[in-house]
């Protein structure tokens, strides 16, 4: 097959490329949207209460993070479950969404707390929504790729035709 420079890009290009890389564009897309505009919303329209780390556990279904600077190892990382009182009184208990190795929590410790007031029982430590806009964004750059990818046939074929035209 040539590879010259005046190869012609044929419309099935267009079908071949573009619809799956547009598919694979997507994925990313909506997934990290959809779970970081969830965390923004907390973010921007939660309560922010304080509130005192009463333990500290390993929970299966939160992602890990380990901070820089510690040495790998067996150890697992750990949320923190915190109690607080909302504005209108109730007393809850949220877990944080993160397990962290090592805990930047200890017993006892305040921490300030984000909760829905429509639903005090969603609530999360304010650290841990704070850098939804960030994920988010990167959410958003990892599906610029695939969708430039995507469009490059479109953009040789308009190119080409254009040429074809002059």
């Amino acid at each position: 097959m040539p590879t010259d420079s005046t190869t012609p890009v044929r419309p099935s290009a267009l079908g071949c490329i573009t619809i799956p890389f547009l598919l694979i564009a997507l994925i990313p897309l909506a997934w990290g949207a959809r779970s970081q505009w969830k965390q923004g919303q907390l973010a921007r329209q939660g309560e922010v209460v304080v509130g005192r780390v009463i333990e500290l556990r390993y929970v299966e279904t939160n992602p890990s993070s380990i901070s820089h600077g510690t040495r790998g190892g067996s150890g697992r990382g750990e949320s923190p479950v915190v109690t607080f009182t909302t504005r209108a009184g109730g007393t809850r208990t949220a877990i944080g969404s993160v397990n962290r190795r090592p805990a930047p929590w200890r017993l006892g410790d305040t921490v300030e707390v984000v909760y829905d007031p429509a639903d005090p029982g969603r609530a999360d430590l304010r650290s841990e929504v704070a850098g939804w806009q960030l994920w988010f964004g990167i959410w958003c750059a990892v599906a610029v790729l695939p969708t430039a990818i995507a469009f490059a046939p479109v953009v040789l074929l308009k190119r080409q035709r254009r040429e074809g035209r002059a």
